[in-house]
């Protein structure tokens, strides 16, 4: 006899990946919507259909780990559109946002502290 009997809910509610909370969820609100509002406004002033996709793309990620995977998508959203060099500035600005915000493995560092 099963202890956990899966139903259709639950199935469901796995494939989307609703049942496990994100590994950082410890993450506050404000910092991940910070960081959203951060990249979405990168896109500023730009058109066309990957800006449209990508825009999308940023406003329902679900998780800051979601914000960090997009970072390289949104590279090459830019990249075309404002010059390899500009592209690359706008990247590591975006990636100082993520400082003290990620888990270690991700490559997350402690935020510096000043004294």
């Amino acid at each position: 006899m099963r202890w956990n009997k899966p139903n259709l809910r639950s199935s469901l509610h796995g494939l989307l990946g609703r049942d496990a909370p994100a590994s950082t969820a410890w993450v506050r609100n404000q910092d991940l919507e910070d960081i959203r509002y951060a990249m979405i406004q990168s896109l500023a002033g730009l058109s066309g259909g990957d800006v449209a996709r990508m825009n999308m793309r940023l406003r329902y990620a679900g998780d800051i780990e979601a914000l960090w995977y997009l970072r390289s998508d949104l590279l090459a959203v830019h990249t075309p559109l404002r010059g390899e060099a500009l592209a690359h500035a706008t990247l590591a600005q975006l990636t100082l946002l993520f400082q003290g915000q990620l888990p270690r493995a991700l490559g997350g560092a402690s935020k510096p502290t000043h004294l």
